[in-house]
């Protein structure tokens, strides 16, 4: 690839970043206005209801968007086109599904719990198609536009819950409504944005054509959650609470690298595809690049963090400073793996090799529950952190290794197709 290449994807990778940055921002204001308005039990009623849009998330992505991403970047626009209006109504079928056991939930439950899962439910469709929306517009290289959408479903939520205070309607359903109905808003915009309109008729032939990778893609994105979840709580069984909010503490200040890794991610992965289509070398050349960036980023954080005053320090996480700092250096390098492992699964995206790639999974999900648990077990908060970087670089190994035999696969299929081909 050419330097002028690399620029390209750089700049398209900017949209990325500045995408999920906002995004993640956007849902943290959100959280800080939940829980200054309300107390702690609507505000963990408000948290199982996020947990289970982000389950409900993960479903879409996992049968809808990574197929078209994988399956549609770089085609050609009639053919991108008719498959992101598929996409989009399965990610719609899922949201109306899985937003109406939401609406039952509400119904039997009543108080906080009741009121977050019906205004859920009602919103649960617009939230899954506004998502999958971003996700044509990576595929289709138009990341631009997936940030303006992600503007302007920040600027209706806010506008929606100074409408709700002023109202006098602070109460958890019509805080929760106002996201997700501001969600619905961005999605009909982004429909606009794309003209296109989704078709959930086509649901079932969507995931007929996309069988050979969506169940796998769903068992990877279960075993990613799953495995990070248990840990917490293996973590909090062995070690105690306390051990728990060290690690939580740290990766707070880590985040930025899991918002840069998201984001690459968004446009990596289409450019891959359209990359390994041409060369397979060139895809390795990519991929490897992607990690090694990456990787030299979490050190460069890390060892900020680690450097960092006191005072400072104090300033930004007060009381559970000493705790954070006291695992930077394992989470440095447990994100480091992350970067890692990055390259590798972009890579497997991008060669279809969704077998290899819940595989690797699998096992790394089993490595991370064994390293946080039985690290934290022989040596508290400090353990558990030691334990995930020990299990991330395995796993990076595991992730690597996968890449390799995928690769070598691809590379003897095109060098027996060149050999057939007729000469002359």
């Amino acid at each position: 690839m050419t330097t002028g290449a690399w620029l390209r994807i750089a700049r398209r990778a900017g949209w990325g970043v500045s995408d999920q940055a906002f995004s993640s921002l956007t849902n943290f204001a959100l959280g800080i206005v939940v829980a200054r308005t309300l107390g702690p039990r609507d505000f963990g009623a408000f948290g199982l209801a996020f947990a289970t849009y982000v389950v409900a998330l993960s479903i879409s992505q996992a049968v809808a968007s990574e197929p078209l991403l994988v399956r549609y970047s770089g085609t050609r626009s009639q053919a991108l086109k008719e498959g992101a209006r598929s996409a989009s109504g399965t990610a719609l079928t899922i949201g109306v599904l899985v937003g109406g056991v939401c609406l039952v939930i509400g119904w039997v439950l009543s108080g906080a719990l009741g009121q977050a899962f019906t205004a859920l439910g009602l919103t649960l469709p617009g939230l899954l198609v506004q998502d999958n929306l971003r996700m044509i517009f990576f595929a289709s290289r138009r990341g631009k536009h997936a940030l303006v959408n992600d503007v302007i479903w920040a600027v209706v939520m806010f506008l929606a819950l100074a409408v709700v205070f002023l109202n006098g309607r602070g109460s958890l359903f019509w805080l929760t409504l106002a996201w997700g109905g501001a969600a619905n808003a961005a999605a009909l915009v982004g429909m606009l944005q794309a003209r296109l309109v989704p078709n959930p008729s086509r649901t079932a032939g969507w995931l007929r054509e996309h069988r050979d990778i969506a169940p796998r893609f769903l068992g990877e994105m279960m075993a990613l959650t799953g495995s990070t979840q248990l840990s917490q709580y293996g973590i909090g069984v062995s070690a105690g609470l306390a051990a728990v909010g060290a690690i939580r503490a740290g990766q707070l200040l880590l985040n930025p690298l899991h918002i840069l890794s998201i984001g690459i991610r968004l446009v990596a992965l289409p450019e891959a595809v359209r990359i390994g289509r041409d060369s397979v070398q060139q895809l390795r050349r990519m991929v490897r690049v992607i990690s090694a960036a990456l990787v030299t980023t979490a050190i460069a954080l890390g060892t900020v963090l680690v450097l960092l005053p006191s005072s400072l320090g104090n300033a930004i996480l007060g009381m559970s400073w000493p705790a954070a700092r006291s695992v930077f250096v394992p989470l440095t390098l447990v994100m480091a793996a992350a970067g890692a492992i990055t390259g590798a699964s972009i890579g497997l995206r991008a060669l279809v090799a969704a077998r290899r790639s819940l595989r690797a999974r699998l096992l790394v999900s089993l490595l991370q529950l064994a390293g946080a648990i039985g690290g934290a077990a022989a040596g508290g908060a400090r353990g558990a952190a030691w334990g995930l970087a020990i299990a991330g670089f395995l796993g990076a190994t595991v992730f690597w290794r996968q890449f390799k035999g995928a690769f070598d696969e691809r590379l003897r299929s095109e060098l027996a197709e060149r050999e057939l081909a007729p000469i002359g």
